[in-house]
């Protein structure tokens, strides 16, 4: 089963619910750095589509969890969808949508079109920048994944721009690697 397979109907959910959504995570590195494996599919949507995202959900009869974090989090809300109860299959994979109180990330998403779904993905400048956010020792080995493979088509200046302070140091270790 191939991404295009396990986002279809997830992608009509979205649609239906008007919210935007962008891919992130394993399946975002594979596309801007160097391919990995990957059990899950990390997705990017507005905070406020949660509502009508949890709403569709349970209008479909499709299992989920949903979290919500601290007010500190960047990842102030989490939906984790068993994919089993959207394609009919006992495989478990997950999907974990993060609802994000900045959609800065979603106005930078980049169209992949892969079995003929047109598939949002995180620019990989706004990809370095949540990788350095999430922080684990993956996350950071997926951002110099990608700024190496990027290399000169990388817009540096934006990641600096956007980059959080606390995390600038992080970035120049990052870029001098």
């Amino acid at each position: 089963m191939n991404l295009a397979d396990l986002l279809r109907p997830l992608d009509l959910i979205f649609k239906k619910c008007r919210a935007r959504y962008a891919v992130i995570g394993g399946y975002a590195v594979a596309a801007w750095g160097e391919e990995r494996a990957t059990r899950d599919i990390d997705l990017l949507c507005n905070v406020g589509h949660t509502k009508a995202l949890l709403d569709a959900l349970n209008s479909e009869h499709i299992r989920f969890k949903h979290r919500i974090g601290d007010y500190d989090d960047p990842i102030p809300e989490a939906i984790q969808i068993e994919m089993g109860a959207v394609m009919g299959h006992s495989k478990r994979t997950s999907l974990l949508g993060y609802a994000m109180r900045h959609t800065a990330y979603l106005i930078a998403s980049r169209t992949v079109t892969v079995e003929g779904l047109d598939i949002p993905v995180v620019s990989p400048e706004d990809l370095v920048i949540l990788k350095l956010l999430a922080g684990s020792a993956r996350d950071l080995e997926d951002a110099k994944s990608v700024i190496h493979v990027q290399g000169d088509k990388l817009d540096l200046a934006l990641i600096r721009q956007f980059c959080p302070e606390h995390l600038r140091q992080n970035l120049r270790q990052l870029l001098d690697s």
